[in-house]
């Protein structure tokens, strides 16, 4: 009997004993395991990252960014990822990473302008040394690296590609009118005038929204020496450019609304073949692509007439990078996974995709087999004699933005070039 009581005990023993080992092997966690170093498992913490760009809108790289953060998260699935990029027209991202900064909410990684639009979270120490941050990779880029570095000798942007702005010509609409293609100032105020007869508008712009008409008619009647030149230099050729904008819409350069259209509906202008010329960007290339105009166009530089200047110069460069947030970095539970980003972000692969859909020139590695078109934007900036990043990069924003929407009071006669200029110089003090 003793016996029998005994075994039952130590079997009833043995039950509890695996009936706990099992629920053990049951219990549910928000971490995961993976194999160590010695065979045993660890936990691995699942981490939110928040990633602000401009590859959003109508930028054509935008879809290209989002496969590559969903192939970043497969090969990493404790990393979730929230892709919070915004248009960069209109200033729509400026105002978001400022208040996303100002609010303590920043963004762990974001590809933003190294600019003066950088310079407050810059001097406040909200962004990383990137030549300083344990783990960073900087290995393997190209001379656009050292653009990124700061006056204070630091660089705390990694670059993604470079872009050039020059003047995008319908080629098929000239020769269909009979007009020479204006490699020169003199056949570039011709282009205008004869355009001006017919049904095609000779420039498509929005002259309030005018970024890189300003840019391009300084650098006309100034040169490269003038227009690298600031505000507080209150060269006359600046004002002379601003001028001839005015002469230019008085011989009928512009629709009669270009001072109330925006920069996306002259953008239209030219995409269905209403004008025959456009100042715009190296990633206007992935919108002309999109509805199957690229082989009809032609990018030039702008004709210089300056004395000193010289045609082929041009507005460009690499003005936007990778920047890690500091309070990210220095988050224990974030700091790896940010750093593991960041450099999958700025490998030679991930350079090359993203610029194959945009046509720009990448940080990293070459494109190969491009089509003449887009290689021949990439020879301008390697022929170029000289090339500078826009005017709006390097000056007071709240000052480009009083020039460049003084445009129309310019060409109504209402403000002189002069006058504008005074103006801007008074507000960057």
């Amino acid at each position: 009997m003793k016996k029998t009581k005994w075994s039952l005990l130590l079997g009833l023993l043995f039950l509890v004993i695996g009936l706990v080992a099992c629920g053990n092997e049951e219990t549910d966690s928000s971490s995961e395991d993976t194999p160590s170093d010695n065979g045993e498992e660890t936990e691995v913490e699942e981490v939110d990252l928040r990633v602000v760009t401009t590859m959003a809108g109508t930028d054509p790289a935008g879809e290209v960014f989002q496969e590559v953060l969903d192939d970043f998260e497969n090969e990493n699935p404790h990393i979730s990822i929230e892709n919070d990029s915004q248009s960069a027209d209109a200033g729509t991202i400026r105002t978001k990473v400022n208040t996303d900064f100002s609010s303590d909410n920043e963004p762990d990684i974001m590809f933003y302008f190294n600019t003066v639009d950088a310079e407050g979270i810059i001097e406040e120490g909200k962004v990383v040394n990137l030549e300083e941050a344990e783990g960073i990779d900087l290995s393997g880029f190209n001379s656009m690296l050292e653009q990124q570095r700061h006056s204070d000798g630091n660089i705390y942007a990694a670059p993604q590609s470079g872009f050039y702005e020059g003047l995008f010509v319908n080629e098929k609409l000239f020769k269909e009118h009979g007009i020479e293609i204006p490699t020169t100032w003199e056949q570039y105020e011709k282009a205008i005038e004869e355009f001006a007869k017919t049904d095609i508008v000779p420039i498509a712009a929005s002259t309030e929204d005018s970024y890189y008409v300003v840019e391009h008619y300084i650098l006309a009647a100034g040169g490269m020496e003038s227009y690298t030149l600031g505000l507080e230099e209150q060269d006359p050729a600046w004002a002379e450019g601003l001028e001839n904008i005015k002469k230019h819409s008085d011989m009928g350069a512009f629709t009669p609304d270009a001072g109330t259209i925006d920069l996306a509906l002259a953008q239209e202008l030219f995409k269905q073949e209403q004008a025959a010329m456009i100042f715009e960007g190296s990633w206007f290339w992935g919108q002309l692509e999109e509805v199957g105009m690229g082989e009809d166009v032609t990018v030039l530089p702008m004709p210089v007439y300056a004395d000193g200047g010289e045609t082929g110069e041009l507005v460009g460069g690499a003005s936007q990078g990778w920047f890690v947030s500091t309070k990210s970095y220095e988050d224990e539970n974030k700091k790896d996974a940010v750093v593991d980003l960041f450099n999958h972000l700025t490998s030679e692969e991930t350079i090359l995709k993203i610029a194959g859909a945009t046509g720009q020139p990448p940080a990293k590695g070459e494109l190969t087999d491009l089509p003449e078109y887009l290689k021949a934007g990439h020879d301008l900036v390697s022929d170029a004699p000289a090339v500078a990043l826009p005017i709006n990069d390097r000056i007071n924003p709240e000052a480009f933005t009083h020039m460049r929407t003084s445009v129309p009071a310019i060409i109504s006669g209402d403000k002189t070039g002069e006058e504008v200029l005074e103006r801007a110089q008074k507000m960057a003090e």
